[in-house]
């Protein structure tokens, strides 16, 4: 059943409503996730967010740049099963992928000098991470979990 109701600037919004037990009209709620600050119902297209209850302990995989101009596999070549960072902490641009070895451009992930890229929790990428410097010994930190 819909109710019509009028809103704050006057405007008619339907609200779906159904009869609880003892006969009242009550509104039906159906769960929604904020999205861009808007309140989108939850559907196969658009799920609930995950939250990763259990979480494992960070690995490092830091390290410098081996061969400017090459890409080089990060975390031995695991791909990491709840999500992973990378911070820039050389002073020129790097580049990371995790589906495919990393370039400068391309469907690479750009990281500026001084910058992290993390993923969300529960993220696991599609294959192993990669990570590209232009110049040998770029300094980064990595983590996995």
């Amino acid at each position: 059943m819909t109710l019509l109701v009028k809103d704050a600037n006057t405007t008619t919004q339907p609200i779906s409503t159904q009869s609880d037990v003892a006969g009242n009209l009550v509104p039906v709620h159906a769960p929604a996730a904020l999205i861009g600050g808007i309140a989108t119902p939850v559907s196969p297209t658009a799920p609930l967010p995950v939250m990763n209850t259990s979480g494992s302990a960070a690995v490092d995989g830091s390290a410098t740049v081996t061969v400017g101009g090459t890409a080089q596999t990060l975390f031995a070549g695991f791909i990491p099963a709840n999500g992973f960072l990378v911070a820039n902490n050389s002073a020129a641009m790097v580049y990371v992928s995790d589906v495919g070895p990393a370039t400068a451009g391309g469907a690479s992930i750009p990281v500026a000098a001084g910058n992290v890229f993390v993923t969300p929790s529960g993220y696991k990428p599609a294959g192993a991470v990669s990570l590209w410097g232009g110049t040998t010994g770029q300094a980064f930190a990595a983590r996995r979990w």
